[in-house]
């Protein structure tokens, strides 16, 4: 029953409509075959990358007929829009109990080898899916860019036991296969159930929670597979919901559910619920990844439901990658004099955060952090996080505390208000670009006023250079605040490296310095949208002070 779709339709996109992401996931399930799916020419002109088929995908319910399910099949090829969509877009597909053969069927349903072929046949997983696996399960590895998306397509129905039996759902080879899965390496996890992993247990429909060894047991094994960057995709209900469960995989387990392509029933009860569920029985939705960081974002996810009749956006849900990651906060000065303090930050309270100065890694019988950490000589801190058997749940982090002594201050006898500074014009993306141009005017400025030295709104760069007052010997952090790029150097040294082309964003770097003059130079370009340069600094202890008139100087 392999599809060949041999005519081409016209069609408009929508694009400037959307956010240009770096990867889309059209989302599609629960679509009745032998009715109209006006959602489906919607997915066409959001232009997905790839389109994720949760289960559902027909309604072929039947105990004995397994042509009815051939012809169920074939209403869908039917579909001029599905051709179209079949035809331009790779596809990952599961299913749920409808395209597996009987509504709330499991492992006791006499034709599921009869459906398993024919699924592999239509969805074109014949070589993904060998004959001879327990089940429809598949994993797909897709490079985006630098990064890589990993697709798990569980099957929840070829072994599941009877529900409230607290029995299995995978079967022992999908759970020996998930796990090696697991352990690959990737940027981002999606994990597909065809019913939902997060649906409270109380519901009337079908969920994991209904069966809570093997949902736990789901979520051990991802903690002890050391698996990060994981998100659950599931249907099965008609409607769209997102789920959190707070630090259920260590960081939260985060469900995105949508099936009803042109279905719609009211909402289960559920307490994870952490966005509106949809009320449109025409829909669509969208994942969108964001791997790169922007001028103006940090890498996410967005999750958008949509009203396929009027575009109505109904659910708006991101994700920061961060969020599925495992991260300690590494605090104290990084660079001190005398005697510094390395302070660990543990924000999983079902994980031990243990640590090593010695340089080895740390391991389950390593000391566990709980109170700051005092050196009195350069120390790189390695830490990572350990579940309560003892077991690694994370990658080793390591943070460098050294031990300095002051840069030596000038000696002057006399120095003149302001900094010396070089004004460019052109086009940069990186301040090393501005040494590539030629000087257009020079001179003295007592601020960092870019409105007075300015020539033009966009597209030019200063590089100031002169001297700072340090009042006392010690520890100093560094910040500028610069909308495009910006560095900080004082002497020789790379304090606070803000470089690039992005909005009003804040770094920072510490430098140790002895009581008096040091050079310092701050470099800083404007690309284009708004112009901004704030220098600040603190000594160690103190109080942040914002640099201007009367705290430059040059000889």
């Amino acid at each position: 029953m392999r599809l060949f779709f041999c005519f081409v339709m016209m069609w408009v996109t929508v694009s400037g409509i959307y956010a240009q992401p770096d990867y889309r996931i059209a989302l599609l399930g629960c679509h009745k075959q032998f009715e109209p799916a006006p959602a489906l020419s919607k997915y066409l002109e959001a232009e997905p990358d790839i389109c994720l088929w949760i289960g559902d995908n027909i309604y072929a319910d039947t105990e004995t007929d397994i042509t009815f399910v051939e012809r169920c099949y074939a209403a869908l090829a039917a579909k001029p829009a599905f051709q179209q969509l079949y035809e331009r877009y790779p596809l990952a597909a599961t299913w749920d109990d409808h395209d597996f053969g009987l509504n709330d069927a499991g492992k006791e349903y006499a034709l599921k080898e009869q459906t398993k072929a024919l699924f592999r046949e239509f969805w074109g997983l014949e070589e993904k899916i060998p004959a001879e696996r327990d089940g429809i399960y598949y994993a797909e590895y897709i490079p985006v860019g630098e990064k890589l998306l990993q697709l798990i397509m569980l099957d929840v129905r070829y072994n599941r036991d009877e529900p409230q039996t607290d029995g299995d759902v995978l079967g022992e080879p999908q759970w020996a296969w998930l796990e090696n899965e697991l352990k690959h390496p990737a940027d981002l996890r999606l994990i597909s159930s065809g019913f939902q992993i997060l649906l409270d247990e109380r519901a009337g429909s079908e969920t994991w929670a209904k069966f809570p060894s093997a949902r736990e047991r789901l979520f051990n094994l991802i903690r002890t597979s050391k698996a990060e960057n994981v998100i659950f995709y599931t249907g099965d209900q008609h409607y769209g919901e997102v789920n959190r469960l707070s630090g259920a995989l260590d960081f939260d387990a985060i469900e995105l559910q949508f099936a009803g392509i042109n279905q719609i029933e009211d909402p289960e009860w559920n307490p994870l619920r952490v966005a509106n569920a949809i009320t449109s029985k025409h829909s669509y939705a969208l994942l969108d990844l964001y791997f790169s960081e922007s001028k103006s974002e940090v890498p996410h996810i967005h999750f958008q439901v949509f009203n396929a009749m009027t575009d109505d956006r109904e659910i708006s849900y991101r994700v920061n990658l961060r969020e599925l990651q495992l991260t300690p906060d590494f605090d104290g000065a990084f660079a001190f004099v005398g005697q510094g303090e390395a302070k660990l930050g543990n924000p999983y309270p079902n994980l031990s955060l243990r640590y090593t100065t010695n340089g080895e890694e740390p391991s389950a019988s390593a000391p566990i952090y709980q109170q700051p950490i005092v050196m009195d000589r350069t120390t790189t801190v390695k830490a990572q996080f350990f579940t309560s058997e003892g077991q690694p749940r994370s990658k080793v982090f390591e943070q460098k505390y050294e031990r300095l002594s002051p840069k030596a201050a000038l000696s002057l006898d006399r120095v003149n208000e302001g900094l010396r500074y070089k004004y460019y014009e052109g086009k940069f993306d990186r301040l090393d670009d501005l040494m590539k141009t030629e000087v257009v005017e020079s001179g003295v400025a007592v601020s960092l006023d870019l409105e007075k030295l300015a020539k033009q709104e966009d597209h030019f760069g200063l590089v100031f250079e002169g001297l700072i007052k340090v009042p006392s010997s010690g520890v100093y952090t560094f910040y500028t605040i610069s909308d495009d790029g910006s560095r900080l150097y004082i002497g020789d040294q790379l304090v606070v490296d803000n470089d690039g082309s992005h909005n009003t964003r804040q770094r920072s770097g510490l430098a140790v310095l002895e009581k008096g003059y040091h050079p310092i130079k701050i470099e800083y370009f404007e690309d284009y949208s708004g112009e901004q340069l704030v220098v600040k600094w603190k000594e160690q202890g103190g109080m942040v002070k914002v640099l201007g008139q009367g705290d430059f100087y040059h000889e």
